[in-house]
């Protein structure tokens, strides 16, 4: 009984002896192990570069569109800018009927008679206004005025009145009558229902009228009682004609002609 005692004892001891040579050995090893992972140079491994970024594009002005279009903080916010231009100026006013010229006198100063729409006629110098314009010079052919810096140059001929207007019967100096008929006063003949009076040196004159001619008229009013002689007028001076005398006189500038009120 102790004999088996006493191997099992020493195979006991036979195996912690195992054990500890073999745990003695694996420490040996790893301590062995361990200076030489220690002892080792290091090899880093290699870094592959990250990938190049995309570059930004810059943004076109077109794309701003959208954001212009759907601005919440202006809705009246319009992308199509319209340019306006300035308003056109404004025309010029169109200008008014020149003086209707009637004669001119060149005794001392020169002077032209001038007569406006609806007024009288006046006897004018060089520098004077009238109306909307000013009388700057003028000859025997010629009358240059002034209108808002302009200079308006006109022919004499152009300003005479184109219309003659035919003046009523004045029944306190005439007598209508029918050409040959019994009304008509001794000396005078009728004319278009007019009677006509020679004051000229002659006894009468005979002013019945051609089938193409309506008979001597008083040219336009110039005022104070005086009228102008028509175009074409060849009754002799002293002829009486619807209250008027006709009146011829000889001036420097040729001969002149007007119609008088017998007052």
């Amino acid at each position: 009984m102790n004999r088996k005692i006493i191997l099992l004892n020493l195979a006991l001891i036979a195996l912690a002896s195992v054990c500890v040579y073999q745990l003695r050995v694996k420490r040996r090893e790893a301590a062995t192990h361990e200076q030489t992972v220690l002892n080792r140079a290091p090899h880093p491994p290699a870094v592959v570069p990250p990938p190049a970024a995309v570059p930004v594009r810059p943004p076109m002005p077109a794309e701003y569109m959208e954001v212009a279009q759907r601005t919440l903080f202006a809705k009246d916010r319009n992308p199509n800018v319209v340019i306006q231009s300035p308003p056109p100026p404004p025309p010029p006013p169109p200008m008014p009927a020149l003086p209707t010229y009637t004669g001119q006198m060149a005794l001392g100063e020169p002077v032209i008679f001038l007569t406006l729409p609806g007024a009288e006629q006046k006897g004018y110098h060089a520098g004077d206004e009238i109306g909307p314009f000013t009388v700057v010079s003028f000859d025997r052919d010629t009358v240059t005025f002034d209108w808002q810096g302009k200079t308006v140059e006109r022919n004499v001929n152009d300003l005479k009145p184109k219309e003659v207007a035919q003046a009523a019967p004045n029944p306190a100096a005439a007598t209508a009558t029918t050409p040959g008929g019994a009304g008509a006063p001794a000396g005078g003949a009728a004319t278009g229902g007019a009677t006509i009076t020679s004051l000229a040196s002659t006894p009468s004159v005979n002013l019945e009228t051609k089938s193409n001619n309506t008979g001597p008229s008083l040219g336009t009013d110039m005022g104070g009682g005086y009228r102008a002689c028509a175009p074409g007028d060849t009754t002799p001076a002293g002829t009486v004609l619807n209250g008027y005398r006709k009146v011829t006189a000889q001036t420097l500038m040729g001969s002149s002609c007007h119609w008088e009120q017998i007052k």
